[in-house]
């Protein structure tokens, strides 16, 4: 199956390398609230390095003594990463001592308690609203005037929003494994294992990319066409855009709207205009077996955005004229989107930690 996904602003010939030191790669989730210091649920903000989201959320469950699925996370963050986290723990009255937490890992492992507080609701996957990165990339070989020029066009185009490659796993097993599953339909009515809703939604991902893929090649991806469902960039608001008025071309124009592309599901064609639903059908004109068989899952329906715009994004070229030029850069990104859909704009890198662990994630 094809991951080769199209480049907006053409493939990058300036190379680097991302995540040569665990610092190099710095994520912080952004809530979008203030927990407001009252009720049954301790939310933990935690900053981790070399340790996984999940791993973590069973050891704050077994420091507090409470059960594993009484511990909640809004997203999934790096393991090769400094990353800063919200931790929700379901604990009623008691106040869980996490004093000693940072002596049970050792290095290149650590884990550190930046906050403790209150909240009176549950914390949910997807809750949070963004994540800020701060990104170091090293050993930077090309032109630089082609860099500052690719990172104003990330900064005011933005890029296509793909899903990236860790949503298709290590060497692509989740779409090899998820296309023989797909393929064979729903067998039973019996809840999907975790494994198994890997593989349903890396097949899915990979229908949503080949598609905008497509649409990247002859421009739709970043214009909105008579009949679209849009959204803004910035918060979950759709519309129908429907004799579109030249002050939404502006918004679409300033990044501040976008189209969507629906996610295969029965009745998919919904979501979006003709025009768009003739191209993704194109696109997927050859995988007919794979969208009836997700289709016999009984998918809820679901949009993702076509382009991705950078929040608050600022850069810094660092050029030693001992040693090879780096780059830091700063953004931030609403949940659900890659910082690779980022970086693979900017510069053509090598994942130093891919390297050394042969895996990654980065989907917050």
């Amino acid at each position: 199956m094809n991951t080769e996904w199209r480049y907006a602003w053409s493939k990058p010939a300036i190379t680097g390398d991302l995540k040569t030191y665990v610092q190099d790669f710095y994520v912080e989730e952004q809530l979008g609230f203030e927990p407001d210091g009252k009720g049954e649920f301790c939310f933990v903000f935690v900053e981790k390095a070399g340790v996984n989201t999940d791993f973590l959320a069973k050891r704050l469950a077994q420091v507090a003594g409470i059960p594993p699925e009484k511990v909640t996370y809004s997203g999934v963050k790096d393991r090769h990463a400094c990353t800063r986290q919200w931790f929700c723990l379901h604990v009623l009255n008691k106040e869980p001592d996490f004093s000693n937490l940072e002596e049970a890992f050792r290095e290149p492992e650590s884990v550190r308690i930046v906050m403790q507080v209150r909240h009176s609701k549950k914390l949910r996957m997807g809750t949070h609203f963004a994540n800020r990165f701060l990104i170091r990339l090293r050993e930077i070989e090309g032109d630089i005037n082609e860099l500052e020029a690719r990172l104003h066009l990330i900064k005011e185009g933005g890029v296509p929003n793909y899903y990236g490659p860790q949503r298709f796993g290590i060497n692509g097993n989740n779409l090899h494994h998820g296309e023989a599953f797909v393929l064979k339909g729903r067998q039973s009515r019996r809840k999907l294992s975790k494994t198994e809703s890997f593989w349903l939604s890396a097949i899915r991902s990979w229908c949503f990319n080949q598609s905008l893929s497509d649409q990247v090649e002859n421009g739709m991806w970043a214009r909105l066409c008579d009949g679209d469902i849009a959204q803004f960039q910035r918060k979950d608001e759709q519309f129908r855009a429907k004799n579109i008025e030249a002050l939404i071309h502006l918004s679409v124009i300033r990044g501040e709207i976008s189209p969507v592309l629906p996610l295969m599901s029965a009745g998919w064609e919904a979501g979006t205009g003709p025009q768009r639903e003739a191209a993704i059908k194109n696109t997927l004109l050859e995988s007919a077996g794979l969208l009836e068989g997700l289709n016999s899952f009984d998918l809820s329906r679901d949009s993702r955005l076509a382009r991705l715009v950078p929040m608050n994004m600022a850069w810094e070229l660092l050029n030693d004229t001992e040693e090879k030029a780096q780059l830091v850069v700063e953004f931030s990104l609403t949940k659900g989107c890659f910082a690779t859909s980022i970086l693979r704009e900017m510069i053509n890198f090598t994942d130093k930690a891919a390297e050394k662990h042969h895996e990654s994630f980065d989907r917050q």
